[in-house]
C-alpha cells in the first residue's frame, strides 16, 4: 500500500505551552487532503534542517507573529509586531533548503512572507504605516468569514488550483510581500494592489497565499489549495 505524504508544519517552541503549537486547521486540512501532518519546532543548524526534510515529502509554512526586522536587514518600523527570531530564523532555513531540493512548500499567511524573504524578496513591515491608501488587510470579523476579493492571473498554478480568476478570503496580516523574488511571480492581488499570492516557476510545488484558506472551510477553492499541494507531494514518495 502507497503511504500517505508526510507534511512539515511549521510551529513556534516556546516557554509557554499555548504558543507551541499552530492552530488545528492546518493539520485538519492536510488530514482532509491525504496528507499526514507533522509538527515542527524550530531546527537550530542547517544540518539539523537537513535531518528534517529528509523525514518529509513537503513544507507547510504557518501563519503566526511578523518576522525580525534583522532577517529582513532593515530598521525596525513603526508598527511591527511581535517577533520570535528563533522560528523566524528556523522557516527561512528550512525553506531555503527545501527550494534547493525541489520540496514542495505551501505557505500562507507569515508563510507566503517567510517564503518571498527566503528567496531573496521583501516584505512590508506594517503596511498602515508603509502603505496608507490600503484596505484594512485585519479583518474583525472571525477568521472563518471572508473580508475582500482577491483576482487570480489565469494559467498561473493558483488558478488551476481554484479553477476561478476572483474568490472572496479572509484576512489576517499587517505584514505582505512588497518584492517578489527573482524566479517567483504574481499570482494574486487585493483591489488595493496588495500582493496575495505568489508562485515560484520551473518547480513541483512553490505557493504562497497571504489569506488563511484553512481556516474556510465552507469555500471549495480553499481546500482544493490543499489537495493540489498533498498531491504534488506524492511525487516525493
Amino acid at each position: 500500500m502507497l503511504r500517505k505524504p508526510v507534511i512539515g508544519v511549521t510551529a513556534a517552541h516556546c516557554s509557554e505551552e499555548l504558543k507551541t503549537f499552530p492552530r488545528h486547521y492546518y493539520v485538519e486540512s492536510i488530514r482532509q487532503a491525504g496528507g499526514i501532518p507533522v509538527i515542527l519546532p524550530p531546527v537550530r543548524v542547517e544540518v539539523e534542517g537537513h535531518d528534517v526534510l529528509n523525514l518529509l515529502d513537503g513544507l507547510l509554512l504557518t501563519g503566526g507573529g511578523d518576522i525580525s526586522p534583522i532577517y529582513l536587514r532593515e530598521d525596525p518600523l513603526r508598527g511591527i509586531g511581535a517577533c520570535f527570531p528563533e522560528r523566524d530564523w528556523s522557516e527561512i532555513l528550512l525553506t531555503q533548503l527545501s527550494l534547493q531540493r525541489n520540496l514542495p512548500i505551501l505557505g500562507i499567511c507569515r508563510g507566503i512572507q517567510v517564503l518571498a524573504v527566503a528567496a531573496g524578496g521583501r516584505i512590508y513591515q506594517d503596511i498602515p504605516t508603509q502603505f496608507p491608501r490600503a484596505l484594512e488587510h485585519r479583518q474583525t470579523a472571525p477568521r472563518q468569514n471572508v473580508w475582500h476579493d482577491v483576482d487570480i492571473v489565469k494559467e498561473s498554478l493558483l488558478y488551476r488550483l481554484v479553477e476561478e480568476t476572483k474568490i472572496s478570503v479572509n484576512s489576517l496580516h499587517h505584514q505582505a510581500v512588497l518584492e517578489i523574488p527573482q524566479g517567483f511571480i504574481q499570482n494574486a492581488s487585493a483591489s488595493d494592489g496588495i500582493i496575495e499570492g505568489i508562485e515560484m516557476l520551473s518547480t513541483k510545488f512553490c505557493l504562497g497565499v497571504q489569506w488563511h484558506p484553512e481556516s474556510m472551510e465552507a469555500q471549495a477553492h480553499c481546500q482544493a489549495i490543499f489537495n493540489g499541494f498533498v498531491e504534488a507531494c506524492l511525487d516525493e514518495i
